[in-house]
């Protein structure tokens, strides 16, 4: 192809590109012009820059509670848990419970062979006994002045250090009987008669289980917000869709700065707790409920995106209006926002696409209602 050719060739192109672009830009006054009829005056709806209002369906700003709550993963024990040890070396001669029973203060719960300390306190109740006549005897002479001061004072002595063995050989006929410190559970125990124990030797455990309480951490941010006394609820995995009311007991005073969490105690329901199988050293998952603030609601389909953020078009005298929003929480449809809203504010939920800062808007039931009385008025 000649060269003149392919320049014409070129410049035909670019026209035709030129005036392709044009046309495009200036879609709306070509078309009013060519079709005679605006487009928006078409079924439909109107557009900014249009000859009408751009017809949008909006919504009323309602007002919603916002939820705030933590959930965490704690561990439960009880206030007092121990090892029970012998306090001497022995034979055990009667094991009086066996694991999982509920024991009272002082309940025996092992007996070792007190033999020994049975005689001993024997002989120290007829030492004692022997001590006591004689000083009885000491006295009368003493009043009729018949014995000396020093003599009486010697039977005294020794009725004292007799009562002293008396109970030194109490005590060490107490300590063959191991009894329960505390009201509580008893644990597993390879005791068996005839086992030699020693003062190193567990007896069993002992757990004061009527009080159930549950070790767990939040994040700092709600430092401020947790306080003795909060209501608590949890749940246990050997049965999950049963929930154990509590409250918070105690408050840590530090925040742990590598993790950033604040330690808290509460107090559970020791009965429901029982009744579902929860025990010492479990995991259960515990909820905080913390009262929300009242924020705005609006429609999920009302929220706009662009680089600056989250916004939404507000209808201020039929007139729309951008305004920037928070999104602060999405409930089933509905998104809790901050902004400047307030309850009755109207939200463009549909037709959103077409609007500009300022443009005219009518809500879609009215521009159809006027648009229907034109029509009539026009037949």
């Amino acid at each position: 192809m000649p060269l003149w050719k392919q320049i014409l060739l070129c410049l035909v192109v670019v026209i035709l590109a030129a005036g392709g672009w044009y046309a495009f830009q200036h879609r709306d006054s070509l078309g009013d012009g060519a079709g005679g009829r605006s487009a928006s005056a078409a079924p439909g709806g109107g557009r900014p820059g249009g000859g009408g209002p751009t017809l949008v369906v909006t919504e009323a700003v309602t007002s919603e509670v916002e939820s705030d709550q933590v959930r965490s993963v704690g561990t439960v024990k009880v206030p007092r848990s121990i090892n029970i040890y012998p306090q001497v070396s022995a034979v055990v001669n009667e094991v009086l419970f066996k694991a999982g029973d509920k024991v009272t203060k002082d309940q025996p719960l092992v007996r070792l062979d007190d033999a020994d300390q049975r005689v001993a306190l024997d002989l120290a109740n007829i030492a004692l006994k022997d001590a006591q006549a004689a000083l009885d005897r000491a006295q009368k002479l003493s009043a009729s002045r018949n014995l000396a001061l020093s003599a009486l004072e010697d039977a005294q002595s020794v009725e004292r250090k007799a009562q002293i063995a008396v109970l030194g050989a109490q005590i060490a006929l107490d300590r063959r009987t191991i009894t329960a410190p505390f009201e509580g559970v008893v644990g597993l125990s390879d005791l068996a008669v005839g086992d030699f124990v020693t003062s190193s030797t567990v007896v069993t455990t002992l757990d004061d289980v009527s009080t159930l309480l549950v070790s767990f951490l939040v994040p700092e941010r709600y430092a401020g917000r947790v306080v003795e006394g909060l209501a608590v609820t949890a749940t246990a995995a050997s049965k999950p869709d049963a929930t154990i009311s509590g409250k918070v007991t105690s408050v840590d005073t530090r925040i742990d700065p590598t993790a950033r969490t604040l330690k808290v105690e509460a107090s559970l329901d020791a009965e429901a707790a029982n009744a579902v199988g929860v025990k010492p050293g479990m995991s259960v998952v515990v909820s905080l409920g913390f009262a929300g603030e009242k924020r705005m609601a609006i429609s999920a389909l009302s929220i706009q995106w662009d680089r600056a953020g989250s916004y939404i078009w507000t209808v201020v005298d039929d007139v729309a209006k951008r305004l920037p929003i928070t999104v602060l929480e999405r409930q089933s449809g509905r998104v809790l926002v901050s902004g400047e809203l307030k309850e009755g504010d109207k939200v463009v939920v549909e037709g959103l696409q077409r609007l500009r800062e300022g443009s005219k808007v009518a809500e879609f039931a009215t521009a159809a209602t006027g648009a229907n009385a034109s029509t009539g008025k026009g037949s």
